[in-house]
């Protein structure tokens, strides 16, 4: 069956063939779907529960996507959404869920790590590249579908009301992350505080939001859109930067794994400029090599936040497993203030 009655709200081409889950998000249900003589489809249920205004998100989406299109005609450089009988770029099932629908990529494939150098630059230039065909989007701005998305003192701010409530009872395990939280309040204002120019970005740049020609490896497009709201280019650059500059995935329990590759933030810091059409302003340049660890402090923040509300947010794979995320990002955030003498150079 087509995900979310999908048949009676588009018009699809070809016979179905079949469908099943696509990727691992931790927020929407994605599914992709196979047509004879038709062109693929992936099929999104949004979160309704993460996005409390999913018609406001949709409207967001709807606008950035006609833009793209408008400034690159090429259809694997860009997400393309399909639209509904309706008129809209989005339904509703019989539940009331709300679905939306986008043309598949052929010949496109997402990655969850970096293998080489080369994969971070294409991420970043892509990404660079994302903002710079956004920055003649007209107005008035996006809505705002997560407020305070990237508002790091007002993640701190939850933190310690979570730990002071300890819905879940969970705050006595979790003191020496709190303790850390806590040592390291200075750096929430680094990026908040410094009068940054303000930008349509993306806000949520992990390397599986990029798309990959499988032949090639260049970075085609970005995908995953519900976040593209106003902010600041280095919340997209400092968490590319923190998504790609260790070898060790997200949740690794094995912190000595955890690591800030030079030679990774060089490829990055690279593919932003060469993606950015005038690179970042003099600002934006002294903070670079700072913004990775803010941002992998504030996710940190919000992981342990959700362990301490009882994993209301992040999907969980097993028990601690946000407590395992926090742990990872805190550390992440030390090796990258260690090594931040050595990214400046890059910068």
């Amino acid at each position: 069956m087509i995900p979310g009655e999908a048949d009676r709200h588009l018009e699809l081409k070809g016979t179905f063939l079949r469908a099943g889950r696509l990727g691992h998000g931790h927020i929407n249900d994605t599914y992709l779907a196979e047509f004879e003589g038709g062109p693929s489809v992936v099929f999104q249920r949004v979160n309704r529960v993460v996005f409390p205004d999913p018609e406001a998100l949709m409207a967001n989406v709807e606008r950035v996507t006609e833009h793209l299109a408008a400034r690159c005609p090429d259809e694997r450089r860009v997400l393309r959404l399909l639209r509904a009988r309706s008129g809209r770029g989005f339904w509703r099932d019989a539940a009331g869920e709300l679905w939306r629908a986008y043309r598949y990529v052929d010949g496109a494939l997402t990655r969850d790590e970096v293998g080489r150098p080369r994969e971070a630059y294409e991420a970043a230039r892509v990404f660079a590249g994302f903002l710079y065909l956004l920055s003649d989007l007209p107005g008035p701005a996006l809505s705002e579908t997560l407020p305070g998305f990237h508002d790091t003192p007002a993640r701190l701010a939850a933190l310690e009301a979570a730990a002071r409530e300890d819905d879940a009872g969970r705050s006595k395990e979790a003191a020496a992350e709190l303790a850390f939280a806590r040592a390291n309040a200075g750096w929430a204002a680094l990026l908040a505080s410094a009068g940054l120019p303000r930008r349509t970005v993306h806000n949520d740049t992990k390397l599986n939001n990029v798309l990959f020609d499988a032949d090639t490896g260049r970075g085609l497009c970005v995908i995953d859109l519900d976040t593209v709201m106003p902010g600041t280019a280095l919340f997209d650059f400092g968490d590319l930067v923190r998504a790609t500059i260790s070898p060790a995935a997200e949740d690794e329990r094995d912190l000595s794994k955890v690591a800030a590759r030079p030679e990774v933030f060089e490829a990055v810091a690279q593919g932003w400029r060469d993606g950015s059409g005038g690179g970042p302003s003099e600002a934006e340049r002294a903070l670079m090599p700072a913004a990775g660890r803010v941002i992998a402090y504030e996710l940190g923040l919000r992981f342990l936040t959700d362990h301490l509300r009882g994993d209301r947010y992040f999907r969980v794979g097993r028990p601690g497993h946000n407590l395992d995320r926090a742990r990872c990002q805190f550390r992440l955030a030390e090796e990258l203030l260690r090594r931040e003498p050595d990214l400046r150079v890059y910068c």
